[in-house]
């Protein structure tokens, strides 16, 4: 016979002597009216005992295990929510393969120039082109933009 706390479910510590985990079950049972005695749960240590543990162990001498009740259902169903807007399409990346020749063009003789042009803004750099509109150029970077006049 081994010798074991057990908290109840109402907060109270009584003490148990057993043989097995089932004899425990059976006396947590008869203090908390539950309905049989597989309602109860023990734990120790933070995992529950299961019934293959016949025998206490020596080491649960004087331990503290804690009971707790199965509970039978769950949450109430929650009514679906209705939407009065339809959900926002996100924008699409559109993948060009191969973008970077936008940028460039290769002459005859191998020669590679420059189709777009840079920012002049100190801020920038080189390698920061310019976007090219109908009638303007615009820096992604410093916002600069550049009004073509004919």
């Amino acid at each position: 016979m081994v010798q074991v706390l057990v908290r109840c479910v109402d907060g109270r510590t009584q003490v148990v002597r057993a043989e097995n985990v089932r004899q425990v079950r059976e006396q947590v049972a008869a203090w908390v009216d539950a309905p049989a005695a597989d309602w109860v749960r023990l734990n120790y240590a933070g995992k529950e005992l299961c019934e293959d543990e016949l025998a206490l162990d020596s080491e649960l001498e004087d331990a503290t295990l804690f009971a707790a009740l199965r509970l039978m259902g769950g949450g109430k169903k929650r009514k679906k929510k209705t939407y009065t807007k339809p959900k926002k399409i996100k924008h699409k990346h559109k993948k060009v393969k191969l973008a970077v020749l936008k940028f460039y063009k290769v002459s005859d003789d191998g020669k590679v120039t420059h189709l777009r042009r840079e920012c002049p803004d100190e801020g920038c750099g080189a390698g920061i082109f310019m976007a090219k509109m109908k009638d303007r150029e615009y820096c992604g970077k410093c916002h600069l933009t550049l009004v073509e006049s004919n």
